[in-house]
């Protein structure tokens, strides 16, 4: 765009940047689609005049094909923004089989009108300023570690978290905003919200990283409010990538109200606009802008989430709270971010740097009880992933728990992750049951403290119960992929094998790459004499975890022979290759093809080993098939699971 052409335009109480693609109303930021404030741009430009559907293609979407269905999809969410915001004036008209006019009165405006409403901690100023220079203060560097480990998971197991927003407090950064835009509906039913995945103003923008970490940092502060469930970054990250609208999403998630924003980085500078739309009749609650720098984020994330806060409590008798933050130093939290960021990897190298990260966020903060929590169940993930199988590995876990603990003893995620190792490797179900319950008192809308109570009431086949933690998981986050997993479980393991198909199959409809998921549903269905599907899930599960070439051969078994023909051919590649398998697997697989001696001597070596999935010895339903066997049932005295 020519520098002199005015790029400042009002119509109504709107005011257009055609240059940076922001649209705000009496001065609040109004969150908008990057195409819609594109299509806007056109329109205005040729205000008066008559823009013909062809050209507005070509202009708006130059570099791809897109049907004059979706123009129409888009005037006509122009048009509801205005009506949204009060404007009943028509400002687009149509112009029927030719295209659109804007017709509404266009105001430009000098660079030298604009005035600014600048807030910090301490005080108000209104200014003028140019808004070309709003970015130019100096940068800090950013000291960073080596360059970000690439996992090779889907999007959606990838949790993202770094530095958003400035230093109010210290002078350092500054939050340009003026009125938030009128409340048009009220949050008094407002009880579960979600953070969506951060999208970006710019087309082509590098900065999904960037977008993703935001939104975990705020759900995780978020995640403190009292009374109000937040729905887990794992819930969310689906849909990082999806063309859905908010509404859309929000009805998935099963929220009342979703929080949209967007992302701008300009030399080390961002602006995060959000709204908080309640879901049920796409009013907008609540809209506003901040601006600061790249490598902070403590007092960004204060702000925004003390506004959703605020406008939450609307109608409430006790508006929610949010809990103190976890640490004052910034280059710390942004460690711990970093921290988190790598460990949802579940690999080898991105937990490894997670570890790092933890590592350094409490060296900068001692008394950061957060950064031990996650480094101690980085650590154990190491150990239970088979990354780092030692003792020492469990040593360093413990105690990094019992420093968290210490710091904080109510820390809900350090009591979640004690009781996993009292459970998995110490197999001391009572004191692992002692800290779920405490974490879920603690935090009883954390859906991981519900999903690992949960596991530890199903190996002990309390299956009652398990369901109920589940369905309570489920509730919170109800596309969670392991709590959908876990319920079809609780089905198997009470052998309802057709309510397990069922539930698998659910869980596969939220990820039909989750290969657990099809494991379990291939030995259902085998137990339920469905031998010819069993064989076509467990060739897929084969296929999901890198074994191809495998998962022919053993359908081809299949096909020229029998199903157990193809489950001889797995169980013998397994015996050949340990590495590739567990005593655990080689024990179902033995005990399926009729092989008791066989399976319990894998279930002993399972036992010997401590390995984690040892646990199944007593609800899998194919072990219940040696309940007269003398070793199993020594074997279930020595884990304290004997009846």
């Amino acid at each position: 765009m020519n520098e002199e052409t005015p790029y400042l335009r009002e119509f109504g109480r709107f005011r257009l940047d055609a240059r940076k693609k922001t649209l705000s109303y009496d001065g609040a930021p109004v969150p908008m689609p990057l195409k819609e404030l594109e299509l806007l741009c056109v329109l205005i430009e040729n205000r008066g005049e008559l823009v013909t559907k062809e050209e507005l293609l070509d202009k708006v979407w130059e570099d791809s094909f897109v049907e004059e269905s979706n123009l129409s999809r888009h005037i006509y969410l122009l048009r509801k923004t205005f009506k949204d915001f009060g404007e009943n004036e028509e400002y687009i008209q149509n112009i029927p089989r030719r295209g659109y006019r804007f017709s509404g009165e266009v105001r430009d405006i000098g660079i030298g009108e604009i005035v600014v409403e600048k807030h910090t901690s301490t005080k108000t100023l209104i200014e003028f300023q140019d808004e070309t220079d709003e970015f130019a203060e100096p940068i800090r560097d950013v000291k960073k570690l080596s360059a970000p480990v690439k996992s090779g998971i889907s999007i959606w197991l990838v949790l993202t978290f770094t530095a958003v927003a400035a230093a109010v407090i210290t002078g350092a950064f500054f939050i340009w905003n003026s009125q938030p835009a009128p409340v048009i509906a009220s949050t008094a039913k407002i009880n579960s919200i979600a953070v969506l995945p951060m999208k970006s103003f710019s087309a082509g923008a590098d900065d999904e990283e960037l977008r993703l970490r935001i939104t975990d940092a705020l759900i995780t502060r978020l995640g403190g409010l009292g009374g109000i469930a937040v729905r887990p970054t794992s819930a969310v990250l689906p849909f990082s990538t999806s063309e859905q609208d908010a509404l859309t999403i929000g009805k998935l998630l099963e929220v009342d109200a979703v929080l949209d924003g967007r992302v701008q980085e300009e030399r080390g500078r961002l602006r995060v606009t959000v709204q908080l739309i309640r879901v049920a009749d796409g009013g907008h609650l609540w809209s506003e802008q901040f601006d600061g720098q790249a490598d902070q984020i403590l007092n960004l994330q204060d702000m925004i989430s003390a506004k959703v806060s605020q406008s939450l409590g609307t109608g409430r008798q006790d508006p929610p709270t949010l809990a103190k933050r976890p640490t004052d130093n910034p280059e710390a939290y942004e460690a711990y971010l970093q921290g988190r960021y790598f460990s949802s990897s579940r690999n080898n190298e991105g937990m490894s740097k997670a570890v790092e990260y933890f590592q350094k966020a409490v060296v900068l903060d001692p008394k950061f009880a957060e950064a031990y929590a996650g480094l101690a169940d980085t650590q154990y993930l190491l150990f239970d992933y088979g990354f780092m199988v030692n003792a020492e590995q469990i040593g360093l876990s413990k105690g990094n728990l019992q420093r968290a603990l210490l710091l904080k003893p109510g820390l809900s995620e350090a009591l979640v992750t004690l009781g996993t190792v009292q459970m998995h490797h110490e197999w001391d179900w009572a004191n692992a049951e002692r800290s779920y319950h405490q974490a879920i008192d603690v935090a009883p809308n954390a859906p991981t403290a519900h999903i690992r109570y949960g596991a530890l009431l199903l190996r002990l086949a309390r299956f009652d119960e398990a369901q109920t933690q589940f369905e309570q998981a489920i509730a919170l986050d109800p596309l969670s992929i392991t709590g959908n997993t876990n319920l079809g479980m609780v089905y198997f393991c009470s052998k309802d094998f057709a309510a397990a198909e069922q539930q698998f199959k659910k869980a596969l409809e939220i990820n039909g790459k989750f290969s657990g998921a099809r494991w379990f549903l291939g030995r259902s269905l085998w137990l339920a004499g469905k031998k010819e599907e069993a064989v076509k899930e467990t060739a897929r599960a084969l296929e999901l975890d890198g074994n191809e070439p495998l998962a022919r051969r053993f359908e081809e078994r299949s096909r020229i022979g029998t199903p157990d023909d193809a489950f001889r051919l797995l169980l013998s590649e397994w015996e050949a290759n340990p590495e590739k398998a567990n005593p655990h697997s080689l024990a179902y697989l033995s005990v399926i093809l009729g092989e008791n001696e066989k399976a319990v001597s894998w279930l002993e070596k399972s036992f010997e080993d401590h390995h984690p999935w040892t646990l199944w010895i007593k609800a899998a339903p194919e072990f219940q098939l040696l309940a007269d066997e003398p070793r199993y049932k020594a074997l279930l005295q020595r884990m304290n699971m004997a009846d």
